[in-house]
């Protein structure tokens, strides 16, 4: 038995005024024909490639140097500055010693020469030297085999994210012409177009071939290269490299990153750094309620239709499976046993019962470093048989070692045949945070897939403008019933993403929606469909939208790609929800009597912007927060090398004013830092006479009256899953109705004795997120 909660009025209907005309969505926009900016330097391509001259093409925005490395705006080094107060200005120097010249103070004394860092270029970037690397005779972009994982290796720079995501890419032929579409052929005029999926578009870079090269080769190959290079003498890889290291300013703004960023930037496919359990809960593999059985049937399936995979381990080393902590690998294939003895040269296989290999379960990881860190390999393959030869970093893993040694897995649904499309949005101070939201309808029925992307961090030392940051961005979809069909509450991350099955003939609309957005800036919303939609732009209406909302957190079951928690506190007058997503809070006041109900908070948060009912929230410093976190971080970074920021604790205050017998948003808290903590200290409730003023019914903060008064209201599964979570009884979705008012009942009984004002962001619960820091093994 269902009931409607919120009154939505007539079904909704398409906007008087639109912004656009409705636009095919059909095949990707990565292609010249398709994408303007991607035409523009296909045609510079072309003119260099026509050219006659015989000097090699070199890279006007991205020359050969120092700035290329580090991103240093001044290319002379100051590190040749001498201590000129003990110097004499005439310099002498005597034969050398230890082979190193020698320099004579004006007493005669041996002086030392002490190189001082001020400002410029770095003295690791100086020591770089740049040689050109042309694509004729023995060197090639790619050789007639084609592209192949174990050909990708990591250099000096921190990007195992991005090879490991580049490696499982190369197992499409057709994604990799998308980012190399010329392949080999005008290679002699030195000038090479490489796409990537930039900010939510298709771009295509320009990249000479001029890379640089170390005596200091990390992993050393006898090529010279610093930083990424390829097997067989190829230069795919670090034309790659060069090209993502020009998107961002330097060589220096890659080292350090998320596999799932980086396999969305090479695929312009949504990805996700999760595995769902069988009630659609995203979680990550030391998560309790990880459902290792259900995960493995997605691996296969997912193997199966080429969706490419990465992975990553946490800040411990397990040496015992042969894994780097820190580190990403890539995924290649999942088997259930069957055949391993031919697998010649793919690798050791790790605490496998050989007995039962047949049955067992059996992943296939890659690292890309092109090396295996276990010893025992060698040994493991000769007792089976198998032919050792050099390893390429791939090796087999039993499933259950898979598990335990990685921390999650990054899924990228780049699908062969799909259609995409990406639309120009901007944020906005009013209303729903966005100046306009996309309508969809699909000729037959289909899966789609709804991405709302910001511009990247990433090089904004460089590339952005000063005191640039993310907004927060969540998903809305909703049918033609103004039913919440999907969504994602995302908090300010640089990407969202949710899914849709559409039926054939009906309308969707797609809103984008923001509640700290403070400036405007540009966003992009991509479709990424299975078949062939039509999309329009429109503007938003915010009463639908934040009708949407409190139907979605208030909803029994709630549609959404990433589940988020809850926890309802009653005051006997009334209740507090909390809903707590991974990068956000949202309070809800619900007053089910006939007086107004005043709540007053008192909240601390770190690296957290706070947004109340009287609007964006100044909070004072919590100094002996911070003193204690600070001190208690110098320790952990002593024991795991991490580091997490500054601690920024501030305390609020604030209040929320519910009109009789309606619910209403309290606060949004949105994190700026992954490392984000946020607790309610303090709930105080009392009822009033009086009014509160009246709110547009535009803001995000409007109450929504019920269609009936909450303690008659017929669906006891709402109540009972809001109340259950205080006494820690779950509520099965299966109950008939007499199970259900019990533990309503039950739930109500316990309330009096339940301390009730207090509330904690549960850390403990949060996805455990495997980022590769500049500093770490990447």
């Amino acid at each position: 038995m269902t009931a409607t909660l919120f009154h939505h009025g007539p079904l909704w209907a398409p906007a008087s005024s639109t912004l656009a005309a409705w636009q095919r969505v059909l095949g990707d926009d990565d292609e010249p024909a398709a994408n303007a900016r991607v035409a523009l330097q296909h045609q510079v391509w072309q003119e260099m490639v026509a050219k006659t001259s015989t000097e090699a093409f070199q890279d006007p925005d991205f020359r050969p140097g120092p700035r290329a490395i580090d991103g240093r705006r001044e290319e002379v080094s100051s590190s040749g500055d001498f201590f000129k107060a003990t110097m004499s200005e005439v310099l002498r120097k005597v034969a050398p010693q230890d082979g190193k010249d020698v320099v004579l103070c004006h007493c005669g004394l041996v002086c030392e020469v002490r190189h001082v860092q001020k400002k410029g270029s770095t003295r690791a970037a100086l020591e770089l030297q740049w040689r050109r690397f042309a694509a004729t005779g023995d060197w090639k972009v790619v050789c007639d085999e084609g592209f192949r994982p174990s050909d990708v290796r990591q250099g000096g720079v921190g990007d195992c994210w991005f090879m490991s995501a580049l490696a499982v890419v190369a197992e499409r032929h057709d994604l990799m012409r998308k980012l190399l579409p010329n392949l080999n052929e005008g290679a002699e005029s030195g000038c090479h177009e490489v796409r990537l999926f930039l900010d939510g578009h298709w771009t295509a870079l320009l990249v000479d071939d001029w890379l640089p090269t170390t005596e200091k080769q990390r992993r050393p190959d006898g090529t010279s290269l610093a930083y990424a290079r390829c097997a067989r003498q190829q230069l795919w890889v670090s034309f790659i490299e060069k090209a993502y290291a020009k998107a961002h300013g330097a060589y220096r703004f890659i080292s350090g990153g998320e596999t799932s960023e980086a396999l969305l930037e090479l695929t312009g496919a949504p990805t996700e750094a999760c595995i769902c359990t069988a009630d659609q809960e995203v979680v990550n593999f030391q998560d309790p309620t990880f459902d290792p059985e259900l995960f493995w049937a997605r691996l296969v399936s997912l193997l199966q239709v080429g969706c490419p995979i990465g992975c990553g381990t946490s800040a411990l080393t397990l040496e015992e499976l042969g894994l780097v902590g820190q580190h990403a690998y890539s995924v290649l294939a999942a088997e259930d046993g069957e055949g391993l003895d031919s697998l010649d040269g793919l690798g050791g296989l790790s605490s496998l019962d050989y007995s039962e290999r047949v049955t067992s379960r059996h992943v296939k990881v890659r690292n890309p470093w092109g090396e295996w860190t276990r010893r025992e390999q060698d040994e493991l393959l000769a007792q089976l048989g198998v032919a050792i030869i050099p390893s390429d970093g791939c090796f087999w893993m039993n499933y259950q070692d898979f598990i335990r040694g990685f921390a999650c897995c990054d899924i990228c649904y780049a699908r062969d045949g799909w259609h995409g499309r990406s639309f120009d949005l901007a944020f906005d101070t009013t209303q729903v945070g966005s100046r306009s939201v996309l309508r969809l309808k699909a000729p037959c029925s289909g899966e789609c897939w709804i991405m709302g992307i910001q511009p990247t961090e990433r090089g904004k030392q460089i590339k952005r403008p000063p005191g640039y940051y993310l907004n927060d961005l969540s998903l809305l979809i909703l049918d033609d019933s103004a039913e919440v069909v999907a969504s994602f509450l995302g908090g300010a991350r640089r990407d969202v993403s949710c899914s849709v099955m559409m039926e054939a003939g009906r309308e969707y609309v797609a809103i984008p929606l923001s509640f700290r957005a403070t400036k405007r800036g540009p966003f992009v919303l991509r479709v990424y469909a299975a078949s062939p939609v039509e999309a329009l732009l429109e503007a938003p209406s915010p009463e639908l939208t934040w009708h949407a909302m409190h139907s979605l957190l208030m909803a029994p079951k709630p549609k959404t790609q990433k589940p988020f928690q809850r926890m309802a506190y009653d005051f006997g007058a009334g209740q507090v929800v909390v809903i707590e997503a991974d990068f956000m809070a949202l309070g809800l006041v619900v007053n089910r009597n006939p007086f107004c109900l005043e709540v007053d908070f008192h909240a601390a948060g770190n690296h957290t912007v706070l947004r109340s009912q009287s609007g964006l929230l100044d909070g004072r410093e919590d100094q002996q927060r911070n003193q204690r976190h600070q001190a208690a971080e110098a320790k952990a970074k002593a024991k795991m090398k991490s580091h997490v920021g500054k601690p920024n604790w501030q305390l609020f205050e604030f209040n929320a004013l519910v009109p009789k017998y309606s619910q209403a948003l309290a606060f949004v808290a949105v994190a700026q830092l992954e490392t984000w903590e946020f607790s309610l200290e303090s709930m105080e409730a009392q009822q009033s006479l009086e009014s509160p003023p009246a709110m547009p019914s535009s803001s995000p903060f409007a109450a929504v009256a019920s269609e009936e008064r909450l303690e008659e209201l017929e669906d006891l599964e709402l109540q009972a899953a809001l109340l259950a979570s205080q006494v820690d009884t779950e509520v099965s979705a299966n109950m008939d109705e007499d199970d259900l008012e019990l533990a309503l009942r039950l739930s109500m009984e316990a309330l009096p004795q339940v301390v009730c004002n207090r509330w904690s962001r549960r850390k403990a619960a949060a996805k455990i997120r495997a980022r590769w820091e500049p500093g770490g093994r990447g």
